[in-house]
């Protein structure tokens, strides 16, 4: 799609990253569909949910974790943007009927002033009139998944 049209349609309202979010999407959603759904995707809106999770784990491990938790439930996306110094790491994951609503998923980790690793699940996926709750039922069955994988892992809020 043009950038004019993306930009028209996408509304000038939008950050950098909510760009780049409709961006993927809308292309994950035309592998799938094709053409038109890549055009329709483009005038879904985004929806999001994120949650937190603490950990005694260092920071490498709990990437390397994250890391091989998005590749066995999805796959991983190249040039993740970093955000404000956290380490961050992308992946698709599949949701929905046959997994065929594709959710970006973004880890971000950081170290608290404790000395914990902090990390912030966050999803995002087109929601159509009948809501799904994509990006939520995928962002809580990821951040499940990592606190079984992490050593003391627990919930908190953001």
């Amino acid at each position: 799609m043009p950038e004019r049209l993306a930009a028209h349609v996408a509304g000038s309202r939008l950050s950098n990253m909510a760009r780049d979010e409709h961006r993927i999407l809308a292309r994950e959603l035309g592998k799938i569909g094709g053409p038109g759904a890549y055009l329709a995707a483009w005038l879904l809106p985004n929806h999001r949910f994120e949650l937190t999770l603490q950990t005694s784990s260092p920071i490498e491990q709990a990437a390397h974790i994250v890391g091989a938790l998005l590749s066995c439930e999805g796959r991983l996306l190249d040039g993740c943007e970093r955000e404000k110094g956290k380490t961050m790491i992308c992946g698709i994951v599949g949701a929905g009927y046959l997994d065929m609503n594709p959710v970006l998923i973004k880890v971000a980790l950081d170290l608290t002033a404790e000395g914990m690793t902090r990390l912030i699940v966050r999803g995002v996926a087109k929601e159509g009139l009948i809501r799904q709750q994509a990006a939520e039922q995928t962002v809580r069955r990821i951040a499940g998944l990592l606190a079984q994988s992490l050593d003391e892992a627990r919930f908190c809020r953001a």
